[in-house]
């Protein structure tokens, strides 16, 4: 087919499919025009009623798994433990409090460079009725870890209360981190 013959029939196929697009909108009335009849006013606002609204609903108590509650012990009421004679180290950053929006407290038990020995640790943790999450992956200076965390629990003071017996279970030393 002759180069030129293709231009044109290419040029008319853009001329036809301009005038369908725009032929339309010059033809049409304005949105603006048209008259306000048309147009249905809303119903007039009412406020919004409801004697459930009016009560006050009571908060349900935290939910507590069933290994947990038969495994932990005790803890002492915060006045009659005695105050840490350690000083605060300056490297350590985690918080005393949980940050805004954060609500819940893990051990982390430790962080491995192996899937497959941290899925051990958590065999070994879950055989000894603790509540361990699933390895968590993470990137930390480069490398690839996998953290194995128990818990969560509501409160740190909980958290702390199952250390010991965390700790006995994986032979590491834990530590009471904020979760997420």
């Amino acid at each position: 087919m002759d180069e030129a013959l293709k231009k044109r029939l290419i040029g008319a196929a853009v001329l036809a499919s301009l005038a369908v697009i725009f032929v339309p909108m010059l033809v049409e009335e304005p949105a603006d025009r048209q008259p306000l009849e048309a147009v249905p006013e809303p119903p007039p606002a009412r406020p919004f009623e409801s004697s459930l609204l009016r009560e006050e609903v009571p908060l349900p108590p935290p939910a507590v798994p069933p290994t947990q509650a038969r495994t932990e012990q005790p803890v002492a009421p915060a006045s009659t433990v005695p105050p840490s004679t350690e000083p605060a180290s300056p490297a350590r950053s985690e918080p005393a409090e949980p940050r805004p929006g954060l609500a819940a407290w893990v051990v982390q038990v430790g962080s491995f460079s192996r899937l497959e020995n941290a899925r051990k640790l958590v065999a070994r943790l879950r055989k000894a009725g603790l509540q361990a999450l699933d390895p968590e992956r993470i990137e930390l200076r480069g490398k690839v870890l996998y953290r194995v965390q128990v818990g969560p629990v509501l409160e740190r003071k909980r958290a702390e209360a199952m250390l010991p017996k965390v700790n006995k279970a994986a032979g590491t030393q834990g530590r009471v981190r904020p979760y997420p």
